[in-house]
């Protein structure tokens, strides 16, 4: 197979036709960056069913149809045809020319077409898989493909190796086996939920048919109950209904009589209280004229009080004015004669402070020349006084250092007397305690022993509780697995029982001659009168499945009775075994393998022929080796899987419920008996575990907790006496020899001490004899001292006396010229005073007058407006009582009335409980209806005139009535239809068990396609990496040197499905790496060896090199064309390239240009004809 041609049209760049016709050998595409040579490698991408986007460098579909140039308009169409030569038909079909072609319209809709013909996506993969032809195999290499060789990105180097093995189509097999296995198991968890819910509803089915028959018979009772209640409460409702309606309107008429009356009243009390509100306005309005008039007199009392008090205050005035006038007068002589005085005195103080002044100065020298002989003295003097301050402070100092060395000799002498006073009672006081020790530790030790010995007795005795507990909970087990069994036991004997009785599973033809007494109705059925054991129960209903609902009648004639009183009462068919009919059957061959049906069957004696002709040929197989020589007999599997006879063979999956039928009543009976014997077993167990109970009472008085927790209490208070009394010894030793010690030391300080403070009592005597003979020098010193500090303040005490008696002298004068100012000034405001006052006398005599007069005029004013006061005052008090008085009256009338209302009130109180008791009993009858009609569908008007049938009392019929309501209830729900829900249910059991087992064989198979699909792909795959191995470190020496090496290595090589592949490479002189740490030509060169190895494997029919030289440098270029050149021979190469020397090596060269701004053109060049 090989590339013929490339048709374009529409396609990115490429607006026009374009054609590219490829020949056998190397096909290269040229041309500067932008001109859309790689469109050409997008659109072969494309027409191959590249359905990635981003792999075409396009953002989406409509991108890829030429969007129009300045000059030309966009194509509403691509459109690529692929074509291919089927030379060595690789491709699977019959012709030998395939042309792809696929179109995209910018409307969005897309079109496929193999050989012009419409087809699918899928169909072109599916043409093109594992021929190496696919958008991710190696027959199209990208630059970007050598770096996600180099990267291993998305494991890109294990899927060209899953290409060139051709294990894509198990891949894709077991894909799908996967798809379809999972749904599988999905189906097969739902029909196993379903079975499994179908089998629980299966179980509860057969016992809500017999609780829906029970509920039933109560249901009917609970109806004649209630209609027999409704009945008697009926009674009772007529009496109370009539009693409170007779209550009801003798209450009416009360209340109408009290609204009268009320009414009434209430009418006579508005007219009351509207000539009450008239008088009450009156009242108001005399207040208020009242209360205007005494505001008129208290006015005016206010005026004639100010007036009284202005006239007062005039009168006091006028009488101060007169007397200031004849005081001022007898002032201003005294003033003026004062003035003189004063002016006299002035002149001779003056005088006499000029001597004092000239005395002060000769007194102040004095003074200084006292003073500096003063301070001669004190200098001296007090140098002598801190050189005695000096020497008292180191006397003192000697003093207190003697002193406090003679009081630490005097306490070390008395602790060593203390110490040794107190060493014999230590020492008595440890013997006490060494005694009291050895008493603790004798009594501790036979506390010990007291407590070891309980404490055995306790662990014998928690051993016999344990081991008797043990006994107790392995029998507590063991009555739970026998009460299991019991209750089993139970539970099956109920549904059996219930079975049994209901006839179920049986036509309704044996069920009316079952309770019909007009024939032998006690005759038995077959599958009554067979029991058989458990495990072969199915196999045997099987092969009896037909003859299960026969009677076995004695005779003939009871078969025909039977068959007249089904004709008579149409109710189908019956089937009958005549047992005077039967002889005895031959006995059968019996197949080697096998044991006869009758050996597992019981029956009674009088049915043995019959069972005999039944069975006697019928026989039971442990395998199906058996069923090759059944020499006629009938031969079972003993599960009832299948059942061969003569001449047939029936079988397949065996019902859940298969076997349930035969031998019901026999089974019954042989339940009875074990449920006795469980009972007893029960029993047994119930007893045997009382008495060991009592035994673990029995055991646990005799333990001894207490005593123990007593003994290891007085233990440990005794350990701690003993730990205190050695702490105790302990300390009282320690402190003996802290004792001797201590003595020792103490003398040792007393020794240094009486010899440190000889020297200080040395210094102390010297400092004793300094300070006598200083105090003799300070005695002469001091009298000198004394003398010149008595002259000098005696001098300081003259001068200050003389220098008081100057400055009292220079006040004096001061004061007395301020005085003569003063009396001058008080002089000129006196006379003024005097002026002013005359005046204020003359104006203060004009208004006594005014005022005097107008006092009079108020006066008589006042006098009658008090007379009019009292008259008025005398009216409002009468209108006042007339008011109060109609005021009580309309407050008593309404304390009238509102009792009344409040019996009124009592009565609507009282009217409304009998109309609330009139609805009770109006719901009640409306409930029972209700009730009635919705329970039974009884419409109480129909039976309300029917007399009751019996006479019980309404109560106990209540207590009847809610004892069955709630019978029924405890029942909860009940399915009527439970019969028929159990036939349906375990027909669809059977079918979705039928499929189930479908879908397990479906299952296996998948499994087994997906285990024989994962074995052929990974050895396949195998085969190829270690071939690929091969030619990768041929072609990597091939494109390097011969010293050079490389190798492939399977990461997990235990997961050969799922392993990722890595290489290493070992470059002339360089440590062997990864290819990642390689440079960037050695990765180059390294990755097109691993795309050269597998094109070895498997070559494609065609080969696309985009650009994949551009990293390699000159020399390595020769090496990539030289591989090129080889490959040619049985491969077509189409390479775009830029690299010259690449150009070189190519056949045919296209050459692809834009001449025209956004429109790619093609220029072929066929170098072969060149040459």
């Amino acid at each position: 197979m090989r590339l013929k041609s490339l048709e374009i049209k529409g396609f990115k760049s490429f607006a026009d036709k374009t054609v590219l016709n490829f020949d056998e050998g190397i096909t290269g595409v040229i041309g500067p960056n932008g001109c859309g040579k790689s469109n050409i490698i997008d659109s072969i991408r494309w027409v191959i069913g590249e359905h990635k986007i981003s792999n075409l460098r396009s953002e989406n579909l409509e991108s890829l149809v030429f969007n129009g140039s300045k000059t030309r308009s966009a194509s509403g169409l691509a459109e690529v045809s692929l074509t291919f030569e089927n030379t060595k038909n690789l491709l699977p079909t019959e012709f030998n020319t395939v042309t792809s072609t696929r179109k995209y319209y910018k409307s969005g809709e897309s079109e496929y077409r193999l050989n012009d013909v419409a087809c699918r996506l899928k169909d072109i993969h599916n043409l093109f898989m594992d021929t190496g032809v696919s958008t991710d195999s190696y027959a199209i290499i990208e630059l970007g493909m050598v770096d996600d060789i180099i990267k291993d990105k998305d494991n890109s180097r294990r899927k060209m190796l899953e290409q060139a093995a051709g294990i894509t189509i198990y891949k894709t097999r077991k894909k799908e086996a996967k798809l379809k296995l999972d749904a599988t198991e999905q189906d097969l968890a739902r029909i196993e939920d379903l079975l499994f819910e179908i089998n629980n509803q299966l179980k509860s089915l057969e016992s809500q048919a017999k609780k829906a028959e029970k509920y039933f018979e109560i249901k009917k009772e609970y109806k004649e109950v209630s209609i027999e209640l409704a009945k008697a409460a009926l009674e009772g409702f007529n009496i109370t209904y009539r009693d409170l309606n007779e209550q009801q309107q003798q209450e009416v008429d009360k209340r109408i009589e009290l609204e009268t009356a009320i009414a009434k009243e209430e009418a006579a009390l508005e007219q009351e209280k509207l000539g009450f509100v008239e008088k009450e306005k009156a009242l108001q309005q005399m207040q208020h004229a009242y209360n205007e008039m005494l505001d008129k007199v208290r006015t005016r009392e206010n005026e004639k009080n100010l007036g009284y008090q202005r006239l007062l205050h005039l009168k006091e005035r006028h009488a101060g004015l007169q007397e200031f006038i004849q005081k001022a007068g007898g002032q201003l002589n005294g003033l003026e004669e004062s003035i003189s005085f004063t002016g006299r005195q002035i002149k001779d103080e003056e005088q006499k402070m000029v001597e004092l002044e000239e005395k002060l100065q000769k007194l102040k020298e004095a003074v200084e020349e006292k003073r500096g002989i003063f301070d001669d003295k004190r200098s001296t003097i007090d140098i002598l006084r801190r050189e005695n301050q000096a020497i008292q402070r180191n006397q003192f100092d000697a003093e207190k250092k003697v002193a406090v060395a003679d009081t630490s000799i005097l306490n070390l002498q008395r602790t060593i007397t203390q110490i040794q006073e107190e060493k014999p009672q230590r020492q008595e006081q440890i013997a006490k305690l060494e005694e009291d020790k050895k008493l603790k530790e004798t009594e501790l030790e036979t506390r010990q022993l007291d407590l070891k010995q309980l404490q055995e007795e306790h662990e014998f005795t928690k051993e016999q509780i344990l081991q008797t507990q043990n006994m107790l909970e392995g029998l507590r087990v063991h009555l739970a697995e026998e009460n299991r069994k019991l209750d089993s036991r139970k539970n099956e004997h109920d549904l059996l029982k219930s079975l049994i009785d209901s006839m179920e599973g049986y036509p309704e033809s044996v069920k009316f001659l079952h309770k019909n007494t007009g024939w032998n109705h006690q005759a038995p059925l077959l599958s009554d009168i067979i029991y058989v054991k458990e495990q072969y129960r199915a196999a045997v209903e099987n092969v009896l499945d037909q003859y299960l609902n026969y009677y076995v009648v004695n005779n003939l004639q009871e078969g025909l009775q039977a068959v007249h009183l089904l004709d008579e009462n149409k109710k189908g068919k019956a089937n009958f075994f005549l047992l005077d009919q039967f002889a005895e059957a031959v006995s059968s061959h019996q197949p080697e393998g096998t044991i006869p049906a009758m050996d597992v069957v019981e029956i009674d004696p009088q049915y043995a022929k019959l069972a005999q002709n039944l069975l006697g040929n019928v026989f039971i197989a442990e395998d199906e080796e058996a069923l090759k020589n059944s020499n006629g007999a009938v031969v079972l599997e003993k599960s009832g899987k299948y059942v061969k006879g003569k001449y047939s063979l029936s079988g397949g999956s065996v019902g859940l419920f298969e076997g349930k039928k035969i031998g019901r009543v026999k089974n019954l009976e042989k339940l009875v008996k074990e449920i006795n014997a469980q009972e007893k077993v029960v029993n047994e167990l119930k007893s045997n575990i009382q008495l060991r109970h009592n035994e673990v009472i029995s055991y646990n008085n005799q333990l001894k907790e207490n005593a123990i927790r007593q003994a290891q209490q007085d233990i440990s208070n005794l350990n701690n006496q003993v730990f205190s009394l050695q702490n105790k010894m302990e300390n009282l030793q320690h402190l003996e020899v802290t004792s001797s010690n201590r003595l020792t030391e103490l003398d040792q300080q007393l020794q240094h001490n009486h010899e440190a403070i000889s020297s200080t009592r040395n210094e102390l005597e010297k400092f004793n004899a300094q300070l006598e003979e200083l105090q003799q020098k300070m005695v002469l010193l001091e009298s000198d001292y004394t003398s010149a500090e008595q002259d000098y303040n005696a001098a300081n005490t003259t001068y200050n006396e003389n220098n008081l008696l100057f400055t009292r002298q220079q006040s004096k004068v001061v004061s007395t010229r301020q005085e003569l100012d003063f009396k001058t000034n008080q002089l000129t405001d006196l006379k003024v005073q005097v002026e002013n006052s005359t005046q204020q006398l003359n104006e203060t005599a004009e208004q006594i007058a005014q005022t005097d007069m107008e006092l009079k005029e108020l006066e008589s004013l006042l006098v009658s407006m008090l007379h009019n006061k009292e008259t008025e005052e005398k009216k409002l008090n009468e209108a006042d009582q007339e008011y109060y008085n109609i005021r009580n009256q309309l407050t008593e009338k309404e304390s009238e009335l509102r009792h009344k209302q409040k019996s009124k009130e009592g009565i609507d109180h009282l009217l409304n409980e009998i109309k609330d008791k009139l609805t009770d009993l109006k719901l009640q009858l409306a409930g029972m209806k209700e009730r009635l009609s919705v329970e039974f569908k009884v419409d109480l008007d129909t039976i309300i005139d029917e007399a009751r049938t019996g006479d019980a009392p309404l109560e106990e019929l209540k207590e009847k009535n809610e004892r069955m309501r709630k019978r029924l209830e405890n029942m909860g729900e009940v399915n009527p239809t439970a019969i028929e829900a159990y036939t349906e249910m375990k027909k669809r059991y059977e079918f979705i068990l039928e499929q189930k087992n479908d879908l397990v064989t479906a299952k296996d198979s998948l499994m087994q396609t997906i285990q024989e699909v994962e074995a052929t792909a990974n050895q396949q795959f195998l085969d190829t990496f270690n071939r690929t191995r091969e030619n990768f470190q041929k072609v990597f020496k091939a494109l390097f040197t011969d010293e050079d090496t490389a190798d492939m290595i399977l990461v997990d090589p235990e997961n050969l499905a799922e392993t990722a592949i890595d290489i290493v490479a070992k470059p002339k002189g360089k440590r062997p790496s990864s290819i990642g740490q390689l440079s960037g030509g050695e990765k180059t060169l390294t990755a097109t060896a691993l795309l050269f190895a597998i094109y070895l494997i498997k070559p494609a029919p065609f080969c696309i090199l985009d650009e994949v030289d551009a990293p390699l440098d000159d020399a390595n270029v020769g090496k990539f064309t030289n591989m090129i050149k080889q490959f040619s021979e049985n491969s077509q190469f189409i390479i775009v390239t830029h690299n010259k020397m690449t150009m070189s090596a190519v056949d045919v060269i296209y050459g692809v240009t834009m001449q025209e701004a956004g429109v790619s053109k093609l220029v072929p060049v066929d170098f072969r004809n060149l040459n």
